[in-house]
């Protein structure tokens, strides 16, 4: 895969290079949000571990002298531990109940981060710069493609292991998966320690390998395109599968950056909006659902 990747960056653009490598970084951030909601918990909120990881990283990186690229695996740690405790207060809640908890933190981490408080570490409401990655583009493309196929992997293993049996029996009926022994508390938390680590990791790709600069904006307050992009990803492609979520952000990504530069502002939110409607309403299953039907309904008529 990554010999692939390698061969189609010399062939395209830079502009192209730029597309694809924001493909990977947010198929990783919708993965993990899709592993939440695929334990029948919604969250509204996973911009928090997103910005985590891109504030850790460039703090580790800038002030403590941190290796680059380790900083990039260690910073998402505080994601992870964010989400541990997440998991914990989330546990005990139902339904949406869950959204409007997790949608509350944003603005909290928001209020920290331009705290004066912690203005020595975060930049305040301007943000900072990390320090620039001396590697060439066409470098970190097979680079995010290499840790993209890691998450995939991750979810994958997840997905079909006794874990994955867990966490789909949570989705399904929690009363009951309780009832046959599972601790499903536990689940949601470690669930949403793993999901916390890899947005946190998207987080850290983001600003090294793409916006190049960290803003408080990332907490998804007071622009919530950064809660919204991973569940319009997962939702529109097809959440139960990776390769739904893959599909979804292949389709909607460069949508993404055409709807930014054409319309701009808000109504680009409104646009993805629709869009998601008439997802749900014409193919409730996704993209990647409808795919799947119609190649086998031609199947049959053969």
């Amino acid at each position: 895969m990554t010999i692939a990747v390698i061969l189609v960056s010399m062939m395209i653009g830079k502009y192209a290079e730029m597309i694809a490598i924001t493909i990977m970084i947010f198929y990783i951030y919708s993965l993990a949000w899709s592993l939440v909601a695929n334990t029948g918990m919604i969250s509204l909120g996973h911009a928090l571990f997103f910005a985590l990881g891109s504030y850790a990283y460039g703090i580790f990186s800038l002030i403590y002298g941190i290796n680059m690229i380790s900083a990039l695996f260690i910073g998402p740690i505080i994601g992870a531990l964010a989400g541990l405790a997440v998991g914990f207060i989330a546990g005990r809640l139902r339904d949406w109940y869950i959204g409007m908890f997790t949608f509350a933190l944003t603005p909290a981490g928001y209020a920290l981060a331009v705290s004066d408080q912690l203005k020595p570490w975060t930049g305040g409401a301007v943000g900072f710069a990390p320090p620039a990655f001396s590697l060439s583009m066409s470098i970190w493309l097979p680079f995010s493609a290499l840790l993209a196929f890691a998450t995939y992997m991750i979810v994958f293993t997840i997905q079909n292991s006794r874990m994955g049996f867990a966490l789909s029996a949570i989705n399904d009926d929690e009363v009951a998966a309780a009832t046959i022994g599972i601790n499903t508390r536990l689940y949601k938390i470690i669930i949403f320690g793993i999901s916390g680590y890899l947005s946190a990791l998207a987080g850290a790709m983001f600003v090294s390998m793409y916006s190049r600069y960290i803003s408080p904006e990332f907490f998804g307050y007071p622009d919530v395109s950064y809660n919204l992009w991973p569940i319009f990803y997962s939702i529109i492609g097809g959440m139960g599968t990776p390769e739904g979520v893959l599909l979804g952000t292949i389709i909607l990504d460069p949508l993404t950056e055409l709807a930014r530069t054409v319309i701009g502002g808000p109504l680009a939110l409104v646009t993805f909006g629709v869009l998601l409607a008439v997802v749900i309403i014409k193919t409730p299953g996704g993209i990647y659902g409808y795919v799947i039907k119609y190649f086998e309904a031609k199947s049959q008529m053969r």
